[in-house]
């Protein structure tokens, strides 16, 4: 019998890769509460919002999920948040083709651009946010 495919944690792929393309930015799935955000920016939050797995078989390799995912950027200022968001977007283009340890990136989509996603009006930082879309396949087998 042959095992069963466990599709990619697509979320901890996305963290994983934006992280090694920006270095001097805190990306995460979870960000600090309070004055402890500020101490950590420029920042990065990925929050998966949805996306379908596509499942052609418990052990076909073709196999793959489909998040999307809500993508912040927080920084001082805005000015410094959409620099940040234009950034991401650069850095997300270049993901296709790109493997972790827990998967491959096959595909991407920007459903929104960056925009504004204002914070709490006494809050010491800005955000700006987009939606992105991702497509993963497990590790493949070297042979």
């Amino acid at each position: 019998m042959t095992a069963p495919v466990v599709l990619p944690d697509g979320k901890q792929i996305a963290i994983t890769l934006l992280a090694a393309e920006l270095p001097d930015v805190h990306v995460t799935g979870s960000l600090p509460e309070g004055k402890a955000l500020n101490a950590v920016l420029p920042a990065v939050r990925v929050l998966r919002i949805g996306g379908v797995a596509s499942l052609r078989g418990w052990a076909d390799p073709a196999s793959q999920d489909n998040p999307r995912f809500s993508v912040d950027c927080y920084a001082p200022d805005d000015q410094a948040a959409m620099h940040l968001a234009r950034r991401v977007c650069a850095a997300w283009e270049l993901l296709p083709g790109r493997t972790t340890a827990d998967g491959i990136v096959t595909g991407i989509s920007q459903e929104t651009g960056p925009q504004d996603r204002p914070e709490d009006p006494n809050a010491d930082l800005w955000r700006v946010g987009m939606t992105l879309g991702m497509s993963v396949s497990p590790p493949r087998p070297i042979s």
